[in-house]
Formats: C-alpha cells, structure tokens, sequence
C-alpha cells in the first residue's frame, strides 16, 4: 500500500509498504533497499523528484497530496525511476539521460508515448514559488544524473548518486577521479542531510567520506563479482551493516 511520510517542512517522502527496510513496511530506518519518491511543495507548484515506485495509482496519489500542480523531474533516466511516466505530459531531466528514456542501454525502457522533455544544466534553478531548488549534476551512475538542494530546508535530494548504494559504470563511463572529485565538492554545498531513492534513512553529510573512502581504498583491492543480465560481471563492495547508517555497497562494471 502507497503510503507517505513528511521528511522535512514541505518535503514528503512517497513510497510503498511492501518494501520496507524491515519488518516494519513504513519504517525509515536503515536497512534493505527501498523505492522513494519525493514531493516538494512550493507555494506556486510541486515537484516530483523520480518515479520510483511501481505501485497502480501512485500518481493520482501524488496529486491528492496537495492541491498545487506537480511535474515530474528525474535524477535519471534509468527503468526503476521512470514509473508511469507515460501519465504525464511533460518531464525535466538532464540532456545525458536523454537516450535513456528512448530505452538506449541497459537497464531501461521505451517510454510510449514520451512526453515533452524540458533539459535541466548543472547550476539551473527551480523555483516552486517561496522555494527554490539548485540543479547538481554529477555523472557517474548516469551520465545524466542529477541531484537537487532545496534551499529552504538544506536537504538534498541525491537520488542514486550520493547514496549508500552505489552503481556505477552501465550507462555511460565516467573516470573514477573525475566522479570523486565532483563529490567532494558537495562539501561545499549547505546542505545537512541527504535523501537518496533507495534508502529512506536520511545520509548525513559525513557520508561523504565514507563513500570516497570506500571507493579510494576498498575497490582497488576488491574481489568479489556477480553478474547482472546484459551487463556481464560487475566489481563490487560492502563495507558496514545493512541496518546501519554507515553502510556502504558498490557494484562497478567498467567497459573493457
């Protein structure tokens, strides 16, 4: 059952109950992966950050949350972030997840019929009236991915980039310096905490350094391998605990 939770002042939380991080379905502890929308309520409009949850009736829920318009923006185009999509008549991404949304590459789907697509850069701007919400883009999980920091609440929106579960390299490769490199420069972003789509604890800003820790020293060294279909073999980590707020997996496919 859909069900949502108010993560901060305008910001809600939108995912189902059949895949909670435990035995609690609605729990927002840490734990097993999770599917989250999130909804940001301006005084003028709504936003939608990713169609994340496979659930029928998920958007007119969306919309019974508030009595402003919403429109949807993805931190990318892959296949468990594009859910009924097909139900709204315009979308905003950045241009390099583009193809994604024309099923080009793995992990992704043809999206019929395709709405208007509006193309978001690195440094735009969203206003929602009252609030306003910076575009990040950092490449890596998508050559498209972005991220958003809503201003008046400091949080930051990372869908699958800044994250305790990381997958990297199967739409497009992206030189692993040049990817640390650009998350170290979220440490200069005022935001306190982030809300990612496959977690519905919230990461703090600390988890930074455990993720280019992890990545610096764990993967030069790692070992173990599982194959995903389409893809081959992917390099892949854990460092930590599922159920703790530090946990960190990889999985990494890198073209040969």
């Amino acid at each position: 059952m859909l069900f949502h939770a108010q993560v901060a002042e305008g910001i809600f939380l939108i995912s189902s109950d059949i895949s909670g991080p435990n035995s609690d379905g609605r729990s927002l502890k840490p734990g097993r992966a999770t599917a989250n929308s999130y909804l940001v309520v301006g005084e003028d409009k709504a936003l939608l950050f990713d169609l994340a949850v496979n659930e029928p009736g998920v958007v007119n829920y969306v919309r019974s949350l508030t009595d402003r318009p919403v429109f949807p923006v993805l931190s990318h185009g892959h296949i468990d972030h594009v859910y009924h999509l097909e139900d709204f008549s315009e979308v905003w991404l950045h241009s390099g997840d583009i193809p994604l949304l024309k099923g080009k590459g793995i992990g992704t789907r043809k999206i019929k019929p395709l709405p208007v697509i509006h193309e978001l850069a690195d440094g735009d701007t969203i206003d929602l009236g009252g609030r306003l919400l910076d575009v990040i883009h950092i490449p890596g999980h998508t050559m498209g991915s972005i991220l958003l920091l809503d201003r008046n609440t400091k949080v930051l929106l990372s869908g699958d980039t800044f994250t305790r579960r990381l997958l990297y390299g199967i739409s497009g490769v992206v030189p692993m310096d040049e990817f640390c490199n650009r998350l170290r420069r979220l440490w200069d972003v005022p935001f306190d905490y982030a809300l990612s789509a496959h977690d519905r604890c919230a990461l703090p800003k600390e988890h930074l350094r455990t993720m280019l820790d992890a990545i610096t020293h764990d993967l030069p060294n790692a070992e173990k391998k599982f194959s995903i279909p389409f893809a081959g073999k992917l390099l892949c980590l854990t460092r930590g605990v599922e159920t703790e707020l530090d946990y960190f997996d990889m999985a990494y496919w890198k073209k040969a």
